[in-house]
């Protein structure tokens, strides 16, 4: 039998038992459940980079892998909880944007977690995702039937996902985030950049971040020397620009929202 896959990402970080809790909750309904920790370092309350990590990581997992999200400033209001299958998998969290990957695509299914019967009774004010994501996730992994949770969703609230854009000679994106090894990971993707620049080499690239240009795209953080600045296509398919040895986002001043530009080098973009 194949182990059920439960990812779990949050804000809730890992200096109390929130996330010790959630996992509890999940393994009590289904304790052959395997569960993923992605990360639990989102800002608090910072919707728009958990539905961009989730972006980013869900493709590396298995069909039929289940995701809860729980970054959650509304909790215990009127705002609703989604599940929505989409792309394969299932996707689990509150009705804020933080699934907005999962509906973006044309073919997801959306259901309102209406059915209490799939909850950890008493449900607190303060803790859905103890007491309704992480068991809706492992009722599903515990064989539940999608559309049993409750009714479908036509209105889920969708946040703005900022899109790279075509410009005459170039790409013009913007930083999505910075990771921990100071990157500044953008929203353009490899294959973006690869219709935008048909034969066009990667050296023959420039990007430009914070007045700062760059010429080529490296293969990967060790072929420049250290100390130096670079852009690269990351693990998850995007542009990031990154020094080698250092924080590239601390060096350029760089944050979530600046814009990165792509053009060919010499262009007049």
């Amino acid at each position: 039998m194949k182990v059920p896959i439960i990812t779990f990402l949050s804000d809730f970080g890992l200096e109390d038992w929130f996330v010790g809790a959630v996992h509890g909750a999940i393994l009590e309904v289904c304790p052959e459940a395997r569960v993923v920790d992605l990360t639990h370092a989102i800002p608090p309350g910072d919707v728009a980079r958990a539905s961009f990590v989730l972006e980013a990581a869900a493709p590396d997992f298995a069909p039929g892998t289940i995701h809860v999200a729980v970054v959650d400033p509304g909790v215990g209001t009127a705002r609703r909880g989604l599940a929505a299958r989409a792309r394969g998998q299932c996707f689990v969290g509150p009705d804020n944007g933080v699934l907005d990957w999962a509906l973006s695509d044309p073919a997801a299914e959306i259901r309102s977690l209406a059915e209490r019967r799939f909850f950890r009774e008493p449900v607190s004010r303060t803790f859905h995702g103890r007491d309704v994501f992480g068991p809706v996730a492992a009722h599903l992994a515990s064989g539940a039937t999608f559309d049993s949770l409750g009714p479908p969703v036509a209105d889920p609230v969708r946040i703005a996902r900022p899109a790279p854009r075509l410009e005459a000679g170039g790409i013009r994106g913007q930083v999505m985030g910075v990771d921990r090894f100071g990157n500044a990971l953008t929203n353009v993707s490899a294959e973006l950049i690869a219709g935008a620049f048909p034969g066009v080499p990667d050296t023959q690239l420039e990007i430009e971040l914070c007045g700062r240009r760059l010429r080529g795209l490296s293969r990967s953080y060790g072929d420049s020397p250290v100390g130096s600045l670079v852009a690269l296509i990351g693990s998850s398919g995007r542009l990031e620009v990154a020094q080698v040895s250092g924080h590239a986002a601390s060096r350029l001043g760089a944050g979530t929202g600046d814009p990165v530009l792509i053009t060919r080098a010499g262009s007049s973009a």
